[in-house]
């Protein structure tokens, strides 16, 4: 049963704690202080209790629950750190190495089966089983009266203590471990919901749990913990990061859904998946995230765009559309960023779009208009030229075949069209052409000889075409030419192809924005790019994602909720990048909460994330770590130090110590895996029918 008002039997401590079938006793207190205590226990007791691994929770309590009185209603939680001499320890030991050199001068033979398995006698044997367990004091569980009903509250102290002779000292099972691990310490006004996490697992070794069938205590979170906050899955690689991350992102989907059909607002989840798991099926799953349903869970990927699959959609923009071209030129700008020479500094300021200024006349703005249109026709050579595939049809409107629209007078048209046969069709009142698709470099390269050869002043129209500083800044990239010396150009752009999605009608960027805000599962499959492509896509995303968040926030409305699961967090946010305001992760990492943007992050190297960062994690979920660097830097935060020697040692997939923002101390727990049964539970949230073994992949 979950730690919140109810009747028991007796009070609620001892009901949901300290009962027969919740917890079993094991020793008392030796010695305490506010920090320490010291249990004394028995080899017998241990065996009856499954034994007490190291980290075991304890409970020591001095009331007595067969009396009437209940002169001290607290219970004090313990975890085992390790063992504790007793007084009588060296004296028990001198007794146990008499008795074996004993042996050893009674018997003629000296061998270790007749001397070490000497047989002491049973009071002796009783009073050497007897040993001392070293326990860290967690803090108090005691009862509170809220608003006329009883609740279990949790202090992170001792606020007094007994003679130690008073404290019964029991190992909770069951329902009274998994009430413990569960324990959410209340925050009035907080949403809570418990959702299933895993369960609780103190050791490598768990034979002696399932044979005393403690294997399965319930470990519950709340997972609104999870909503609008920084939760941190370190570890190494194959340790179940990923496990628990879609085990998160599934269960903020459910959230997400009851909000919708209670007409709130849902979250929506962004999943930056570098190698493919979260949207395609494999080995270690069985399933994968976007089996919860196609209308709820959208896939961008490289070379996406089947009609077969109308969830897969095409992760790139189209570069041939003036609709996207504030997309296509930020791309551009940072791909041609590192020559830093003078044309590449014109591009970056060169007006392509043609957008009109406040206060212009219509004639300027026809003006400001064509000289756009004429840079951006260069542009379109020029990517031709790079091998960018031209798309079939207008974007804008898919009946028309695409072509290249730009202001250009008749007079240049009919040149154009009597060197270039089939170049050019004439439209929109005689002042606008049309350039078809496999004639654009043909055009591009008359342009420029006509223009370098000094024979196209003689066209009308001709001078008025060139002279626009669009069409300037971007001649040097169709040429390779510039000043009269030789510039990569076009060539640099090959790189992006990637990102060029032809039959694209709008940014994607805006695509997945929309999603995201409207509840959806967005997972942006990066594990085919090529690795500049992606870090530049996945950059740009989130400055969009980012960029619309502000705009929100900034005109004084609610931003939506929204959630950001991000791989390989230690080149995101490292120390170094953190100290760059500009830089699209640090801002991110730094606005996150003030714009309701939720962050799921993982990273094998705690010690490569920014402090900053680390400090404002609120959740925490630690793996194996394989050296003592990462684990001392870890140890900085909570009392993860007490762990270090189990989490190098401990290679076990899945085996994590949990600390929740709502939760007041690290639990060790086993987590969930991540199946068809959690699939299905969300399926069944989002209105779909259940998929069989046979389809789970």
């Amino acid at each position: 049963m979950p730690l919140i008002p109810g009747v028991g039997a007796g009070t609620l401590l001892e009901s949901e704690l300290l009962a027969d079938d919740r917890s079993v006793r094991i020793g008392a207190i030796y010695r305490i202080d506010y920090h320490e205590a010291i249990v004394l226990t028995h080899d017998r007791w241990k065996f009856d209790a499954g034994g007490i691994p190291q980290y075991t929770f304890l409970l020591a309590t001095a009331q007595d629950i067969d009396s009437d009185s209940h002169d001290d209603d607290e219970v004090l939680l313990l975890r085992v750190e390790g063992t504790a001499p007793l007084t009588m320890d060296s004296d028990l030991h001198a007794v146990r190495e008499e008795a074996l050199r004993t042996a050893l001068s009674q018997n003629e033979d000296p061998s270790p089966s007749v001397v070490l398995d000497v047989q002491l006698d049973p009071f002796t044997k009783n009073r050497v089983s007897f040993t001392g367990l070293k326990c860290q004091i967690l803090g108090t569980f005691y009862e509170d009266d809220v608003n006329g009903k009883k609740r279990i509250e949790f202090g992170a102290d001792v606020d007094n203590f007994y003679a130690t002779s008073t404290y019964r000292v029991l190992k909770p099972t069951g329902k009274g471990l998994s009430a413990i691990a569960s324990y959410l310490k209340p925050a009035d006004g907080d949403p809570v919901e418990k959702v299933r996490i895993g369960s609780v697992r103190y050791s490598s070794t768990k034979r002696r749990a399932k044979a005393a069938k403690q294997h399965d205590a319930v470990v519950d979170i709340n997972v609104h913990d999870m909503i609008g906050h920084k939760t941190g899955m370190f570890g190494m690689t194959r340790m179940g990061k990923s496990n628990t991350m879609k085990i998160v992102v599934a269960r903020t989907f459910m959230v997400s859904e009851r909000l919708r059909a209670e007409g709130e607002p849902p979250i929506g989840q962004l999943i930056f998946d570098p190698q493919g798991e979260y949207a395609n099926p494999n080995a270690q799953d069985g399933t994968q995230i976007a089996a919860i349903g196609d209308k709820h869970v959208v896939i961008y990927a490289f070379g996406g765009g089947d009609a077969s699959k109308p969830n897969v959609r095409p992760l790139g923009i189209n570069f041939f559309d003036p609709a996207q071209l504030d997309a296509v030129k930020g791309m551009i700008a940072a791909q041609l960023s590192d020559g830093g020479s003078d044309y590449v500094r014109a591009f970056v300021q060169a007006d392509l779009k043609g957008d009109p200024v406040a206060g212009e006349s219509s004639a300027e703005g026809y003006k400001r208009r064509a000289r756009a249109e004429r840079g951006r026709v260069m542009l379109y050579g020029a990517l031709a030229k790079a091998d960018f595939p031209i798309p079939q049809r207008d974007a804008a409107n898919p009946q028309w075949p695409w072509r290249a629209w730009v202001a250009m007078d008749a007079t240049l048209a009919d040149a154009i069209l009597k060197e270039v046969p089939g170049a050019v069709i004439k439209a929109r009142n005689g002042k606008t052409v049309g350039i078809e698709r496999d004639k654009i470099i043909d055009v591009c390269e008359w342009i420029v000889a006509q223009e370098e050869g000094g024979t196209g002043s003689s066209i009308k129209g001709f001078d008025s075409f060139v002279s626009g500083d669009p069409y300037k800044s971007v001649k040097p990239i169709f040429t390779q030419s510039n000043g009269g010396k030789f510039v990569s150009g076009y060539t640099k752009l090959k790189p992006l192809k990637p990102f060029h999605a032809p039959s694209s009608a709008s940014d994607f960027r805006d695509e997945i924005y929309t999603e995201v805000t409207n509840g959806h599962i967005v997972i942006v499959d990066l594990h085919l790019g090529p690795d500049k492509v992606i870090r530049q896509l996945s950059e740009d995303l989130a400055a969009r994602i980012l960029e619309k968040q502000t705009e929100t926030f900034t005109s004084g409305k609610e931003a939506p909720r929204l959630q950001v699961v991000l791989e390989e967090a230690h080149n995101l946010f490292g120390t170094q990048r953190y100290s760059d305001d500009l830089d699209v992760w640090v801002r991110l990492a730094k606005e996150a909460s003030k714009l309701n943007v939720g962050m799921v992050y993982a990273t094998q190297e705690v010690s490569g994330v920014a402090h900053q960062v680390l400090a404002n994690t609120k959740n925490w979920v630690v793996a194996h770590l394989n050296n003592t660097k990462e684990v001392r830097h870890l140890s900085q935060f909570y009392d993860f130090g007490a762990f270090s020697d189990a989490i190098i040692s401990q290679e076990d997939k899945g085996y994590v110590r949990l600390k929740t923002m709502s939760s007041p101390y690290i639990v060790p727990v086993q987590i969930d895996r991540y199946g068809l049964a959690l699939v299905n539970e969300a399926r069944e949230i989002a209105g779909y029918d259940p998929l069989p073994q046979a389809e789970q992949a």
